[in-house]
């Protein structure tokens, strides 16, 4: 039988949940949000994350245990750093340029003793890693390196030239249903794909979404992910104040039906210029998304009405996407009716925006709030980690398969 989801009274663990905006102050390479004291998680729920005592796990990829031709990993040394995109609560992104192949990336740089402060951040670093080297998604952002220091942790990203949705949603203030539909589907397919490898994403958001520089979607930001077994739910308190589903402010168990719910939020911003339940404090947001009925604009047209009434369903267990076929429910909807699955994946279908990129190196699609700053050494840090803190980060290191092809290629060249 199906639990009952009340949602009368605002419990006071969620009263006191205090999550700090991040628009505005980080990119979406790098956009943490600050995680609330989680509830313990029962011992009978099987929910598997990347524990603290445990190293990476990885798929015979990573250098530890295979290395094709001895190929030697990747250090700090490699890499050119350019221009910063984004600073978040710990660390930042800059764009860089690997220095054999001047290609370039985003280098996501993280402060091993930042982490430390609260355990969670460790454990949500390691499961972006581990995420990220498993997922292999034409709308997923891409790893491609993986290394560390002393003090720091280093991921290779794929670099987004287009920048973040929520910028040309800014600029646009609102998108036309045609826009808005296809980057929906695009973020559908990503969302079907993690949640067929039994990930639940958590924190679908504007500023999560990249665009390439043909103005294709890319998922980024896998620090809030969690990876489950088959079956198994969640009670972690996380996200974005205005996104965050009710089961999950009322720390009920839940599972990957929060992410049709911030899918909702996100598709009525796109269509609106804003979220439905945000108000001018965080506990009037937090009642407005347990309590407040959905308002939908009259200019919104009947089949996106209907879609955003089944998604933002406050009971998750009659939410559009709920099941095993839920993902399938959401493509056969009449809101999607333009849409040629089939097409999309392949990427054959032009994307209705074109970022402007003159030159991937001037990183003009991200904020100059960011690109603008005078690019400094970063000072080594002082502060040695215990041996214990350090075998946290076992086997951190990584190199993506198809960068190991493209170094045997050049060596059979050679």
């Amino acid at each position: 039988m199906s639990a009952v989801f009340e949602f009368d009274d605002l419990p006071a663990e969620a009263e006191s949940v205090v999550l700090e905006e991040t628009k505005n102050t980080e990119s979406g390479y790098s956009s943490e949000a600050d995680i609330a004291e989680p509830r313990q998680i029962s011992s009978d729920e099987k929910l598997y994350e990347v524990a603290l005592d445990e190293s990476y796990i990885s798929s015979s990829l990573n250098f530890s245990s295979h290395s094709p031709n001895k190929i030697e990993k990747v250090t700090l040394d490699d890499f050119e750093i350019l221009k910063l995109l984004g600073r978040g609560a710990y660390g930042k992104v800059m764009l860089c340029r690997h220095k054999a192949t001047g290609t370039l990336y985003a280098m996501k740089v993280l402060k091993k003793a930042s982490l430390f402060v609260h355990a969670k951040n460790v454990e949500h670093t390691k499961a972006e890693r581990q995420i990220l080297e498993e997922v292999q998604n034409p709308f997923i952002v891409q790893l491609f390196y993986a290394f560390q220091t002393n003090d720091r942790l280093y991921l290779i990203l794929q670099y987004a030239t287009g920048g973040e949705l929520f910028t040309h949603m800014a600029s646009e203030h609102m998108f036309t249903e045609d826009v808005a539909q296809f980057y929906l589907a695009e973020l559908l397919l990503a969302l079907e794909h993690l949640h067929g490898l039994g990930i639940v994403y958590r924190d679908l958001k504007p500023e999560n979404c990249l665009l390439d520089g043909d103005g294709h979607v890319l998922l980024t930001d896998f620090g809030l992910s969690k990876v489950s077994l088959e079956g198994s739910r969640a009670n972690t308190v996380c996200g974005t104040t205005e996104y965050m589903a009710p089961e999950i402010l009322l720390e009920l168990q839940y599972d990957k039906s929060v992410d049709f719910w911030t899918f909702g939020i996100l598709m009525y911003e796109m269509l609106t210029g804003y979220t439905p339940f945000r108000c001018n404090n965080k506990k009037k947001t937090l009642d407005a998304i347990l309590k407040k009925k959905l308002k939908i604009p009259y200019y919104i047209s009947a089949d996106a009405k209907d879609l955003l009434i089944r998604l933002l369903r406050k009971n998750p267990n009659v939410r559009l996407g709920t099941g095993d076929d839920g993902i399938q429910k959401i493509k056969q909807h009449r809101f999607f009716r333009k849409i040629d699955w089939n097409e999309l994946k392949q990427r054959t279908v032009i994307p209705p925006i074109q970022p402007v990129v003159t030159d991937p190196l001037l990183a003009e699609n991200f904020d100059d709030v960011f690109t603008s700053e005078v690019i400094k050494e970063t000072p080594i840090e002082t502060i040695d980690l215990d041996a214990k803190m350090q075998d946290y980060f076992l086997n951190f290191s990584y190199v993506a398969q198809s960068q190991l092809v493209m170094k045997a290629m050049e060596g059979s060249r050679n």
